[in-house]
């Protein structure tokens, strides 16, 4: 039987990816793409640039943009079924933004994958904040600094916001400016930073969150960091 693959593909820049990333994308007979509203993927435009992917076949996994828990449940079993009806004759590679192990809906299919048997593995990339990081030319902690990744809107959001350390603050999505906002009025001690679709050609790097007029793109990475010479 074949073997479903997470291939992380980075954080915009195709040259992110690694060479295991390259290698199963190309050994793999069976790319599965999931997108939503029916649009050509980010992941694999990326793949593509880096990657031979000619004479493989294309699967398109359409994932709907909701938050209704027996909708997704529903999507992603039919979504695990067809995998793996393609696993009993053939590999197939799953391209992701990011790494696969960060908020990704691979991680939903693939568990449902190997309850029926079939193997998964995952192939690690490049995070979105380790690459908004790097293009900020900032690190992310030093010494005994802890590092949070919060979501926005997760439950008990604001009292995460008030933990010592780096927070990185993701997902914010349509709500950006409202969080700008937030962070503007109860956090301005803190430095605060941010990167707009980075590695891609429309990157924009915010080195102070005071340059940020208005709404962001979806993908925007935030970065706070305690406003202090210690380490």
């Amino acid at each position: 039987m074949g073997k479903l693959y997470g291939v992380s593909v980075g954080a915009g820049d195709p040259q992110l990816l690694t060479l295991k990333a390259v290698r199963i994308l190309e050994e793999c007979g069976v790319i599965a793409v999931p997108r939503t509203k029916g649009e050509k993927t980010l992941a694999l435009s990326i793949a593509e640039q880096a990657a031979d992917l000619s004479g493989k076949r294309i699967v398109y996994l359409d994932i709907p943009m909701s938050r209704d828990r027996e909708l997704l449940d529903r999507c992603y079993g039919e979504i695990a079924e067809l995998l793996c009806g393609i696993l009993v004759s053939s590999d197939a590679a799953v391209p992701v933004l990011g790494d696969v192990s960060v908020y990704s809906t691979f991680s939903h299919i693939a568990e449902r994958v190997k309850k029926r048997g079939f193997a998964v593995e995952i192939c690690p990339g490049v995070t979105s904040f380790s690459a908004a990081a790097a293009a900020l030319k900032e690190p992310l902690c030093i010494g005994g600094e802890p590092l949070h990744i919060i979501p926005f809107g997760c439950d008990g959001f604001e009292e995460l916001l008030d933990l010592r350390g780096t927070k990185v603050i993701m997902k914010a999505g349509s709500h950006s400016g409202r969080l700008t906002e937030m962070l503007r009025e109860k956090h301005s001690s803190e430095h605060i930073a941010a990167v707009e679709n980075c590695g891609l050609p429309d990157e924009r790097i915010y080195a102070d969150c005071n340059e940020i007029c208005g709404e962001t793109g979806y993908f925007t990475v935030f970065i706070m960091r305690e406003s202090s010479d210690e380490t």
